[in-house]
């Protein structure tokens, strides 16, 4: 509690850092130009512009996406914040390399990229553009076919997942748009006006959030803005697959630090029992049952799967063999459904939707709360064990901000600007 009323009290205090800190780096950039460093010429291939935060080399799961990319017949545009030791060994899987001053985030390299885009005037030959960055980790054995779902498409701007929390936006870390939406004229003045900022949540404001809109008014309808790995598309697959409502199941995040987690398997019995397993008080008043924090451990259930979750509701309830088996599992995929949209698809979902096939794993889970050492391990079990410890190493960099962060930095994370 004590350390809670520090960091508010100290909030204001660490705002103000946040945005002193923004200004001094805007400050040290003027006058600094990117830097083109090599450049191949351009026979109106589809794009992959990928914004990077690598200092002296590559990660290697980074490599691995640009040798796909390669793979894919994609042209490759990296902008990067930091300095590479030697940009010339990246030859061969970028075809255009570009270093910027440190200052903007990825939607400062984001921006670079595409004036770059447009002041070579691919605008009027590139097929389909893919904008994506380096805050995810990136699983190779998904990748070809996540490629190729992304650039194949003719969805005029396809997200690789989507986001509910504030409005419908989709996840700026992977964005692939049409040639019609590449040749209008919302896009490029988007960013013409973008304006650089390395305050978090004006980032998120002017970046993520103002880009969806601007893509929004692009697209020619509704449906030609949306996202391959969408809440809609796991409510039907979800409906429709037992082997997917298992895995969802198993797979479920674990960390309840943020955002509501109705998907483990024990609130999954719970969420059955509070809906359908009713008794009479004396009163003839129904009373919903509910699991009691208390019962002892001989009294419980071990429930892990939907067999168990089953067996666990019969075994509550009075005459357990007349529960309608359909209902429980109708009411578990239901339940799940309204898990899965909560907050930033990405976040909430990451072993679920690494099971349906998404090759991209956000790195600050753990950072934010979304994730704890259960989760990573999880996700560490559905890769090979060379991505398995490179992931682990990546997440566990990055412990949970509220328990490590001290001081104005502490007040600055839980108000969202770290």
């Amino acid at each position: 509690m004590l350390k809670k009323i520090k960091a508010d009290l100290l909030f204001p205090v660490a705002r103000t850092i946040i945005y002193l800190k923004s200004e001094q780096a805007r400050f040290q950039s003027l006058g600094k130009k990117p830097v083109v460093h090599f450049q191949a010429p351009y026979a109106g291939q589809r794009i992959m512009l990928l914004a990077l935060y690598e200092k002296g080399v590559l990660r290697p799961d980074v490599l691995r996406l640009l040798r796909h990319a390669k793979d894919a017949g994609l042209y490759v545009l990296a902008v990067n914040t930091l300095r590479l030791l030697d940009p010339a060994k990246v030859q061969g899987l970028v075809d255009c390399y570009i270093e910027r001053p440190n200052f903007g985030r990825d939607f400062g390299s984001y921006k670079t990229g595409f004036l770059h885009f447009y002041a070579q005037g691919w605008d009027r030959a590139c097929p389909r553009l893919l904008m994506i960055n380096d805050s995810v980790y990136f699983s190779s054995e998904r990748m070809p076919k996540f490629l190729d779902d992304m650039m194949s498409s003719e969805i005029e701007v396809l997200g690789s997942t989507e986001n509910h929390e504030f409005e419908h936006h989709l996840g700026s870390f992977c964005i692939a748009m049409s040639s019609k939406v590449l040749r209008g004229g919302g896009l490029k003045a988007y960013w013409r006006r973008y304006r650089l900022t390395d305050v978090r949540p004006k980032v998120i404001e002017r970046g993520e959030m103002a880009l969806s809109r601007a893509l929004k008014r692009t697209v020619t309808s509704p449906k030609q803005f949306c996202a391959l790995y969408s809440a809609a598309r796991f409510a039907v697959e979800v409906s429709r697959s037992i082997d997917l409502l298992q895995s969802a199941i198993s797979l479920g995040r674990r960390s309840s630090l943020l955002w509501k987690n109705g998907g483990t398997p024990e609130r999954l019995v719970a969420e059955v029992i509070n809906r359908y397993a009713h008794n009479i008080d004396n009163k003839n008043n129904v009373v919903a049952k509910i699991f009691s924090d208390v019962t002892p451990v001989r009294n419980r259930y071990w429930v892990g799967d939907l067999p168990s979750i089953i067996h666990a509701v019969r075994s509550i309830v009075v005459d357990g063999e007349s529960v309608n088996e359909e209902v429980i599992v109708s009411t578990v995929a239901a339940t799940l459904m309204d898990n899965f949209i909560q907050g930033s698809q990405i976040h909430q979902n990451s072993s679920i939707l690494l099971s349906m096939g998404l090759p991209i794993i956000k790195l600050d889970s753990l950072y934010r709360g979304v994730a704890n050492a259960e989760d990573v391990e999880i996700l560490a079990s559905q890769l090979n064990d060379v991505e398995a410890r490179e992931l682990r190493e990546l997440l566990f960099q990055r412990p949970y901000g509220s328990h490590f962060l001290r001081g104005w930095r502490l007040s600055a994370f839980k108000g969202g600007y770290l």
